[in-house]
């Protein structure tokens, strides 16, 4: 096997050019100060087995947390590979969310924030022949995010988030069918740790060499992209962070892209009609995020030409 050790010093400083007096509080100019890391990664294979381990842990500084992560692959000649990861972290949230001055009264804090400690469990596996799968299990204690009113905030219970991934390629004759669904159910917590429940992601495309020695490649196909609608958490310009809302659901709504690849020896060329169903409703009820619409129909095209010889 292979072993590494490694040492890492921080050195941070984040803040304003004063302190701030808020309702008989202070809210201080800066967070500064230092953190020294230690940690070391160990790799080895055994037989058809691959295993990957790594661990780092904060031992001086105001900002203290780990970090644990293992892996163990094993490849079935070119028929698939699976692997298991096993992934535990203790850190800090953004220091966004503990300090923060602004002329706005309402965007002045300082808070004393407790580590967010994420635990996952992944299993992915990878097969040309069959498919390729991941099932992802996650639970997040002291979950930090931006409540509705735009205050940093921690999740009083267990965030419990589960993500199954399955893409495919279907083929037949010069047509082909690629596609890529993933489902995401929050068992706890999910009125503050929000996401689309379904997405999905298909290309159906029609590829082939035309005229007579085979002088041009063409593609020719449409994508859809939909996700099922929730309350995404909205963009708050003044933090450039996202924050809890329940006012607006996004989502529900298919995107269709339609695309042109062509090769000519050494020329590529592409036209794509981004969203050509914008027009097809009665009303124009699609976003990207909450009060952020998504852009409408639009056409790229574009030319690559190599000189050499």
């Amino acid at each position: 096997g292979e072993v590494k050790f490694e040492a890492s010093y921080f050195n941070y400083n984040y803040g304003y050019n004063s302190a701030a007096r808020l309702d008989d509080k202070w809210i201080p100019s800066t967070q500064s100060g230092n953190a020294i890391s230690i940690g070391g990664t160990w790799k080895t294979h055994f037989k058809k087995f691959n295993i990957n381990a790594d661990a780092a842990t904060t031992i001086s500084g105001e900002f203290v947390g780990n970090y644990i992560k293992a892996s163990a692959s094993f490849k079935q000649d070119s028929l698939f590979t699976f692997k298991g990861t096993f992934l535990t972290n203790s850190k800090s949230p953004n220091l966004n969310f503990s300090l923060n001055q602004s002329n706005y009264i309402n965007y002045n804090w300082s808070e004393n924030l407790k580590n967010e400690r994420t635990r996952s469990l992944l299993f992915d596996l990878k097969s040309d022949r069959i498919l390729n799968a991941s099932a992802q299990i996650t639970q997040i204690d002291n979950y930090t995010y931006f409540n509705e009113v735009i205050k940093p905030t921690q999740a009083d219970k267990t965030i419990n988030y589960l993500k199954l991934k399955v893409s495919k390629e279907f083929r037949l004759g010069k047509f082909a069918l690629d596609n890529t669904v993933m489902y995401q159910r929050v068992a706890q917590g999910s009125s503050v740790f929000k996401v689309p429940e379904l997405v999905t992601r298909n290309t159906l495309y029609f590829s082939d060499h035309l005229f007579k020695g085979d002088p041009m490649f063409l593609q020719v196909g449409v994508t859809l992209k939909y996700f099922t609608e929730y309350h995404a958490n909205a963009y708050n310009p003044v933090l450039s962070e996202f924050h809890l809302q329940n006012d607006q659901k996004i989502g529900g709504y298919p995107v269709l892209d339609f695309f042109i690849n062509a090769q000519v020896q050494r020329t590529r060329l592409y036209l794509k009609a981004e969203h050509f169903n914008a027009g097809f409703g009665k009303t124009a009820d699609y976003y990207s995020a909450p009060n952020y619409p998504f852009r409408d129909f639009i056409v790229r095209f574009g030319l690559v030409w190599n000189f050499f010889i």
